[in-house]
């Protein structure tokens, strides 16, 4: 079903996250919600993630339940690097903590924290309908300060005899002179000059952006009722290793990062983790995203770290494919790992012909 909103809530609040779904549909408004909207046989976390990339906004049902859920935040993550609108419903007196302070602090949200929940659900369609109301098109990047400002044109070419190089957002282009005005011999030679400019520019864009990225470290912080605790993590190193739907053990894993399409069943990404101790048992989930090729999203994860009080490395590891074998398409893929908005880790694999 076509859909403008994804309704993204924690299960504990299913009762109210459908009455909001009936108040916007009864207004006209098209919802994709969870599970009711996941086709038999699909799998659960690539039918959010394309549901999220279709949507042209998020309506957040926000709670202490919704606070303290990695798919949640997941889910809001994805909404707004997808560019979508997001607009938080809070429908408890708690404010956001953690990764989801940092995803909302500058965000606008709609309180519906009294008894009368036609009322807010009212006002809650009042607004999506003014937001959905805008011409859908390509939407600007946005920073946590709002959209980038529009790119000025650029400045014309001091030499009218050169190759002019000018980035946008769809990729390089290359602006060479008339042929009239150059010999055949010289006009070649600046095409050929050209075309290896691009194909560099290129290549620095595709690998550096898939250069293994370890040994990052970042603050992690817990509020609780009058106090709040912090302490440094650091991403030790992120590995690959191809299994069956059952993880191997610690110990028992084979490390690769590449895999033949035919035998490949499942892409396990395994991320260690190195701190001090804590002296608290210590919640640390951490948002993965699988990256094909084409930039293309293949599927999301969330690595639940939940590390014991005397802890000082922890690892985890999760996988993404199908129980047989052939599933993968060949090409090379990219993980990026994130603490909120935090890149804490990236490696890459390659799943061959």
């Amino acid at each position: 079903m076509a859909h403008d909103v994804f309704i993204s809530y924690s299960t504990r609040d299913q009762a109210t996250a459908l009455a909001v779904v009936n108040g916007l549909e009864s207004a006209g408004i098209r919802c994709w919600i969870a599970p009711r909207d996941i086709k038999a046989g699909d799998v659960w976390a690539q039918a959010i993630v394309s549901a999220i990339a279709a949507s042209r906004a998020m309506v957040l049902v926000f709670s202490s339940h919704a606070n303290r859920s990695s798919h949640v935040v997941n889910e809001v993550d994805a909404a707004i690097r997808k560019g979508a609108i997001v607009v938080p419903f809070r429908i408890e007196d708690v404010m956001p903590e953690g990764a989801m302070e940092y995803h909302l602090r500058t965000r606008h949200w709609l309180d519906a924290l009294t008894s009368d929940q036609s009322r807010h659900i009212g006002e809650l369609v009042a607004t999506m309908k003014g937001l959905l109301g805008q011409p859908a098109g390509p939407r600007a990047p946005e920073t946590e300060f709002g959209p980038l400002p529009p790119k000025s044109a650029p400045a014309p070419s001091p030499s009218k005899g050169r190759p002019v190089i000018q980035s946008t957002a769809s990729g390089f282009h290359v602006k060479l002179p008339k042929p009239s005005r150059l010999s055949p011999r010289a006009a070649k030679l600046i095409a050929g000059v050209a075309v290896a400019a691009v194909a560099l520019i290129a290549a620095t864009r595709y690998f550096g952006g898939t250069r293994p990225l370890e040994g990052v470290a970042f603050d992690v912080r817990e509020a609780t009722a009058g106090s709040e605790f912090r302490t440094t993590v650091t991403a030790k190193s992120m590995r690959f290793f191809e299994s069956a739907r059952g993880i191997p053990a610690f110990g028992n894993r084979v490390y690769g990062s590449r895999f033949a399409a035919a035998q490949t069943r499942y892409v396990n990404t395994e991320v260690v983790l190195e701190l001090e101790a804590p002296g608290r048992t210590l919640q640390i989930p951490v948002g993965c995203t699988i990256f094909n090729r084409a930039g293309g999203v293949t599927g999301t994860f969330t690595l639940e770290n939940r590390i014991s009080a005397n802890s000082t490395s922890w690892q985890n590891a999760s996988g993404w494919g199908a129980d047989r074998p052939g599933s993968w398409k060949p090409g090379p893929y990219r993980v990026e790992c994130r603490y909120g908005d935090r890149l804490i880790a990236r490696n890459r694999f390659e799943i061959l012909d």
